[in-house]
């Protein structure tokens, strides 16, 4: 019985260590988005940031004294010709609206930002849905959304709404009192416009370099 269970001991030690055991494999997760905010003009700007309300990162998030909040969901900051800001996201989801020396409302142009989502891609866009006030460009790795032209003449802007264009080929709804119709907004169908109106990341929770600069 000794024999027996030395035996069945010495085959346990040998089977082990000649296991070629298959390594379990993790799908890589990709690296969070990161994002500055630049002012490229030769003037001091006023930064304004309206975050969604399912933004995990938020005004009164850690690193973020910058920005004088104006309500929970609201904050904004000065930001001097020539300078940026990055925003601490610590890689968290944010989804917040920009825009540049006046408030996120009628009038004014936008950068929509939408990223470090676990569940989906980076979204990415400049709008003039709500109005024209100055230029803003996105970009995104080597991709670039915007600027816009002015306030019309945007069709083939890449990653823009153009001004009141809802559905990016059309006035569907608009809002701030913005006639409906079709003119100046992108061709083709709202899922499927000659120019895209918003910019998709390649991976799946992030991975991009991000600024959204006030330009010229």
């Amino acid at each position: 019985m000794k024999f027996t269970a030395l035996a069945l001991t010495l085959v346990a030690i040998a089977t082990t260590a000649s296991c070629h055991c298959r390594k379990t494999s993790h799908k890589p997760i990709a690296a969070a988005s990161t994002v500055s905010v630049a002012n490229e003009t030769d003037s001091e700007a006023t930064v304004y940031l309206a975050f969604g309300s399912n933004s995990v990162v938020l005004p009164a998030s850690q690193g973020w004294g910058f920005c004088a909040a104006t309500s929970n969901l609201t904050c904004g900051f000065k930001l001097p010709a020539h300078q940026s800001q990055d925003l601490p996201l610590a890689g968290q989801y944010l989804n917040v609206t920009i825009a540049f020396n006046a408030g996120v409302g009628c009038g004014s142009t936008k950068a929509e930002v939408n990223i470090n989502n676990p569940n989906w891609y980076d979204i990415l866009d400049v709008s003039l849905v709500d109005g024209y006030s100055n230029k803003i460009a996105i970009t995104a790795g080597s991709t670039t959304l915007g600027p816009p032209v002015g306030r019309d003449e945007n069709e083939k802007v890449l990653g823009l709404f153009p001004y009141g264009c809802d559905i990016c080929v059309a006035r569907q709804a608009p809002p701030c009192g913005i006639p409906i119709g079709k003119n100046g907004c992108k061709s083709g169908t709202q899922y499927a416009p000659s120019v895209p109106c918003q910019y998709q990341g390649p991976t799946m929770g992030g991975g991009s370099t991000i600024k959204v600069a006030l330009v010229k």
